[in-house]
């Protein structure tokens, strides 16, 4: 696993390796990054098997003239594990922005007022929310508006619903079957119920298939939506 000190071990290297052309050699890590020879020698030797790092040996340089040096040079994967990185943060940015905003909507809902609120969601998922984690927010929060336009039954019941899941998957799929089917029963005049429909359908697909780290955030999302939620 990449922790925060072996990112920091990577860059110093990789950022060494750039400004020389050249293998780096351990020595060059502890002195850049202030730690002794020996735990820059661990952290290289670390990264080495994990893929990020491959060994050379090289004869000849101005810290041990003549003798043979072990030398590291950065893989494949120690560049594309900081684009991930990179790619992870700006994703994480976007998220922050999208949940403040989707909550900021909620608090404001008024029963049989929503109609505004939903076509806005509807046109801007239309064109730009393709991330799963993203895409299921939006969709719960039309869920919620749609319960909120029908009264204070339904969402009181899967806001009791949530509370007693054993788990963010268990309470993510039962809020969105329960939520979806309390809808439809309670009325048949939603002019965007076929739409919600699919994007329920396709939400309980995402919940399956995203990463755990990703159900918890849009559980907790949903808890404080669902707080929130007049």
């Amino acid at each position: 696993m990449l922790t925060k000190r072996r990112l920091q071990f990577l860059a110093g290297l990789k950022k060494i390796y750039e400004e020389t052309s050249a293998p780096v050699h351990y020595i060059s890590v502890a002195e850049k990054l202030k730690v002794s020879k020996w735990t820059a020698y661990d952290l290289l030797q670390e990264l080495e098997k994990e893929g990020y790092l491959r060994r050379e040996y090289v004869v000849g340089q101005e810290k041990l003239p003549g003798r043979s040096m072990v030398m590291f040079v950065p893989t494949d994967n120690a560049y594309r594990v900081q684009e991930d990185a990179e790619e992870d943060k700006t994703f994480t940015s976007e998220w922050l922005s999208v949940r403040k905003y989707l909550l900021s909507i909620l608090p404001h809902l008024k029963a049989g007022e929503t109609g505004p609120e939903v076509e806005k969601l509807l046109a801007e998922m239309a064109i730009k929310k393709e991330h799963p984690l993203i895409w299921s927010a939006y969709t719960l929060t039309l869920l919620l508006i749609s319960l909120k336009s029908l009264g204070e039954k339904g969402l009181n019941m899967v806001k009791n619903l949530f509370k007693g899941a054993p788990g963010p998957e268990a309470g993510l799929i039962l809020v969105a079957g329960t939520g979806l089917g309390t809808a439809l029963q309670s009325s048949s005049s939603l002019p965007w119920q076929n739409q919600l429909t699919a994007f329920v359908g396709r939400l309980q697909e995402h919940i399956t298939q995203i990463t755990h780290k990703e159900k918890k955030m849009l559980a907790d999302f949903l808890q404080e939506a669902l707080e929130i939620t007049p």
